[in-house]
């Protein structure tokens, strides 16, 4: 209780203060550490006196210095921990699935339910990659191309760092201003720009879902429903020192086509 009544007074004493939120944490975090020891004290004086529920405090106390140890690594250091189990609780809890809810962009094309669209395999040659790190350069120079991490905070891309091997600056990525397809003889050329104008090929889409592209077009219509744009500056995880450091990492599409059924075979 004692650790508990301290944190609501910080709490209430903050209050008064525009503190941020990190070093609210880090507040909270060397706080909630002390506090962990008042839990260890009753349970070792109660299994002194020979009561059973002193083991279930020692347990309480060995589950919340896990997670106070985890806050420290978290709010004082660089480090990622792979033994870190709260993305698993956050995924358990519907949070990381909230967060990509509200970071969804509305395409130009109109919008599609997750039933009527598939994802797509690209392949780009050497000019279609020159054309898209212009465009890629282009965007970020007309400021298109977010830098911060989708408003994920400090605590939040380390849990991401620690199941990933890297994130980009413009995470979940950037929807391209215009974008169109066009048929080709192997397969279905994306082009990409800041407006039509300025649209060059980027991509070549070789699979859709599961079928060759060319398959599915002879029984589907078409549709690029989103193209995203995805790398340049970005975070990795160093693998000697566990820390996040800053990369330039490769610049690449991702693309959904949206499909209905022909009724007959012609295009």
């Amino acid at each position: 209780m004692g650790g508990l009544s301290l944190l609501t007074i910080i709490n209430q004493w903050l209050g008064f203060f525009s503190v941020r939120n990190q070093a609210r944490g880090r507040i909270y975090s060397i706080v909630g550490f002390i506090a962990n020891f008042y839990l260890l004290y009753v349970g070792v004086r109660l299994v002194i006196n020979k009561q059973l529920w002193g083991w279930l405090i020692l347990l309480a106390f060995l589950i919340l210095f896990y997670f106070s140890i985890l806050n420290i690594i978290y709010y004082f250091t660089d480090k990622v921990v792979k033994w870190d189990i709260s993305p698993f609780i956050d995924k358990i809890l519907g949070g990381a699935k909230e967060e990509e809810e509200a970071l969804k962009t509305v395409p130009a094309n109109g919008l599609y339910s997750r039933d009527q669209v598939l994802d797509t395999t690209i392949f780009a040659d050497y000019e279609q990659r020159q054309n898209l790190d212009r465009l890629f350069q282009q965007m970020k120079e007309a400021k298109l191309v977010s830098s911060n991490y989708g408003q994920m905070s400090h605590f939040k891309i380390k849990d991401y760092l620690a199941e990933h091997s890297s994130i980009e600056a413009n995470y979940p990525g950037t929807l391209l201003p215009y974008f169109d397809m066009k048929y080709a003889l192997n397969g279905l050329v994306i082009y990409g720009g800041i407006n039509e104008i300025s649209a060059r090929p980027i991509g070549l889409i070789t699979k859709v879902g599961l079928s060759d592209a060319i398959l599915a077009v002879r029984e589907y219509h078409l549709s690029l429903a989103s193209v995203v744009l995805h790398g340049g500056e970005g975070l990795v995880v160093d693998q000697a020192t566990r820390k996040a450091v800053k990369r330039n990492l490769p610049i690449y599409l991702t693309a959904e086509v949206a499909y209905e059924k022909r009724i007959n075979n012609n295009i």
